[in-house]
């Protein structure tokens, strides 16, 4: 894996995941009809900075066990586990019918407090601590194949992925479209679907190889 290649596999992966309903999601669609576009950014630098501290802290914790062959593959095995249940999990919501993107609050936010409201929404929500307990966890570990720049680019890469989606999001919101909740959102979503269980098998297959070395 070079590092422009880890970029966007981290950025594929961050997308498919700020684009199913969550407390950060509801967070956007509730405020930016009283804040505006800029809430989707806004909210995106207060997860940022949650994220940041997940980062640095399983890169320093994994530094120390880089050169244990066994432990890599390990991580990569539960990652791949994890990003396997989160792709089906993601089609089976969308074919069922059971996801919703629909929000009534009403609740007016000042736009300097849009930021903290963007790190309590990713704090209060269990999917993100379990999300980098397992595939985030994978991802710095082999990030780590680079040296300190690996998590760097991997930050980054994922970061991006939620500025991108929660500024679209505001931006569509803002405007009156109805394109964010119709049948393209749900085609997009399988699509991430399909590639989060690829990517899941790949890190299963690279790490059972890794054991057999």
């Amino acid at each position: 894996m070079e590092l422009i290649s880890l970029f966007f596999l981290s950025f594929g992966v961050g997308f498919s995941g700020a684009m199913m309903p969550g407390p950060l999601l509801a967070v956007g669609i509730a405020e930016t009809p009283h804040n505006g576009w800029v809430t989707g950014p806004i909210i995106s630098v207060g997860h940022a900075v949650a994220e940041i501290g997940v980062v640095v802290v399983l890169s320093l914790g994994l530094v120390t066990i880089a050169d244990n062959s066994l432990a890599p593959s390990v991580i990569g095995i539960v990652g791949g586990v994890a990003l396997l249940w989160m792709g089906a999990s993601m089609a089976y919501g969308i074919l069922r019918g059971s996801v919703s993107y629909e929000t009534n609050s009403s609740v007016q936010t000042a736009h300097h407090r849009l930021a903290g409201k963007g790190i309590t929404a990713t704090l209060s929500n269990p999917y993100w601590f379990v999300w980098w307990a397992t595939t985030g966890l994978a991802f710095v570990t082999k990030s780590l194949e680079f040296g300190a720049v690996g998590p760097v680019v991997f930050y980054f890469g994922h970061i991006m992925s939620d500025f991108v989606w929660y500024s679209v999001v505001s931006i569509l919101l803002w405007k009156g479209k109805k394109l964010i909740v119709g049948t393209g959102l749900k085609v997009l979503i399988l699509l991430c679907a399909a590639f989060l269980l690829w990517l899941g098998v790949s890190f299963i297959i690279d790490s059972i190889n890794g054991l057999s070395l």
